[in-house]
């Protein structure tokens, strides 16, 4: 299945109400992924210009824009999500790109 990065910023209404539904939150943007197809590989949590940096596996584009949009929709993040191509798999397109086995 496809890969995906999610760049996640909390807004402030994600901050200020972080402490009574952050655990809630998180769970369901799991669900509005599984909804989709998609699952969640891995959430790291981060200090600097993102609060979140998680790695997804959806269907397609579509399915991720869908989980996107959903969660971005409750209010309490911003986030950028954008396909990933594994350094292998970018390996062998490269090569293939130059006409090479």
């Amino acid at each position: 299945m496809p890969t995906y990065i999610s760049l996640v910023k909390f807004t402030q209404q994600g901050l200020t109400t972080m402490k009574d539904k952050g655990v809630e939150r998180a769970e369901l943007v799991q669900k509005h992924a599984k909804a989709q197809g998609g699952r969640l590989v891995q959430a790291y949590y981060c200090l600097g210009e993102y609060d979140v940096v998680a790695v997804w596996e959806f269907p397609d584009n579509r399915a991720a824009m869908k989980a996107a949009v959903l969660n971005a929709s409750m209010g309490h993040i911003q986030i950028t999500t954008m396909p990933a191509v594994a350094r292998d798999e970018w390996k062998k397109l490269l090569q293939e790109t130059l006409g090479k086995k």
